[in-house]
């Protein structure tokens, strides 16, 4: 055995625990309380109340627009949350699945490739938190701290809640301000968690790709006996060896597929949601620019707007390095020395070659394809939605 594969998730389980929605193997009966509570009052009675204040908002395009930049980004952080919560048998069994043996190695350059994907795993998260940190500490806490020192005007971090009457404003603001920021930034922590999280489970199974490519090019290795004549004792066994290790490679590809098969089920509706609502999100952002605001709300669409794109083209580049490293095992069985080999190990070989013929993809709601062209889809279909919007606006 080798050693802990998923110890580079410890920091995204750790936080999920703390929001309510991981818990630990046998959870107390107050986290239990604790968890559901959590999820419902800042994640799904949020989005209800964030839904019915569009109902009393003005008829204004431009304050509509500004209302859904959030909201798709709040619907997002929800559907993540749920998913955690009621698929987690599948997380849990992908866990395991990189801690069985089958995904295990002794070998120092297999290790290398493994702590590669763990480092760029923990990179990405560090990477995305302080980023999402920093954006939340300027959207939430600064305004606070400037309106408490200089007096200055308080506004919603999120959204303005129109259905509270003006004359009770002055009561509401400082509760539904508070209410705001612990939602936004549990969003904001479920988002970065998640999404990092998925990249992960990403990572490390191209690592168990590029360790199988690493295999295949060597099955033949355990052939000592290269000189032997046909039928001795000598080329039996090594064709018995080469049999048994493509054979051994046969099962790790299968395990790969299996791995990513639970990827798909456990984040296949996180995905649909990322997809069909990162065109809204982009379009919002663009269409927003297109109204009069302050400089610094223009800087802040501006990096919204980079955030967004990346949220979407980060998980659909590695899609297609995923696709593409699947792609890439049926050229390497034949980098081995096969032909000298039995008949037993070239049905073998090309049994595995007929499964590797096609690549392991991921989809989102088994409709979208998490690769790059989708990714071009996404944003065709963004700016087609701003064209559309544009056209109604100077009607």
């Amino acid at each position: 055995m080798g050693y802990n594969q998923i110890d580079c998730f410890k920091i995204h389980l750790t936080i999920l625990r703390v929001l309510g929605v991981w818990p630990e193997e046998n959870p107390s009966i107050c986290y239990i309380y604790f968890s559901r509570i959590f999820v419902f009052i800042f994640t799904v009675l949020y989005v209800i109340i964030y839904t019915m204040n569009f109902y009393f908002l003005p008829q204004q395009l431009e304050i509509f627009a500004e209302e859904l930049i959030f909201y798709f980004t709040n619907v997002g952080a929800l559907s993540k949350a749920l998913a955690f919560i009621f698929l987690r048998d599948k997380v849990k069994k992908m866990l395991d699945m990189l801690e069985s043996e089958m995904f295990q190695t002794d070998n120092p350059e297999e290790v290398k490739l493994i702590e590669k994907a763990k480092e760029k795993s923990l990179f990405y998260w560090k990477i995305t938190f302080g980023l999402s940190v920093s954006a939340n500490t300027v959207n939430v806490f600064l305004p606070f701290v400037l309106h408490l020192i200089f007096s200055i005007k308080l506004e919603f971090p999120v959204c303005r809640y129109s259905f509270i009457p003006e004359q009770y404003e002055a009561i509401f603001l400082y509760p539904a301000y508070l209410y705001q920021s612990i939602g936004i930034t549990s969003h904001m922590l479920y988002n970065v968690n998640i999404d990092t999280f998925l990249l992960g489970v990403m990572f490390l199974a191209m690592a168990q790709l590029d360790i199988l490519d690493r295999k295949l090019r060597k099955v033949t290795d355990v052939c000592v006996n290269v000189d032997a004549p046909r039928g001795s004792i000598d080329k039996m066994i090594d064709d018995q060896n080469a049999v048994l290790e493509i054979n051994k490679c046969i099962k790790h590809y299968d395990a790969v597929c299996e791995y990513c098969k639970l990827i798909q089920e456990a984040f296949s509706e996180i995905l649909f949601v990322l997809f069909s609502s990162g065109s809204c999100k982009i379009c919002m952002c663009l269409f927003r620019f297109t109204m009069p605001a302050e400089t610094q709300y223009f800087v802040f669409l501006t990096l919204y707007i980079v955030v967004m794109t990346l949220q979407v083209m980060v998980p659909c580049w590695f899609g297609s390095r995923l696709i593409e490293k699947s792609s890439q095992i049926t050229f390497a069985v034949y980098d081995c020395d096969w032909t000298p080999r039995c008949r037993r190990f070239k049905s073998n070989l090309r049994l595995l070659v007929e499964r590797a013929n096609r690549p392991i993809i991921i989809k989102g709601g088994k409709m979208f394809l998490l690769s790059l062209a989708t990714f071009t889809a996404i944003m065709n279909s963004s700016y087609s939605f701003f064209a559309l919007l544009r056209n109604v606006q100077t009607r």
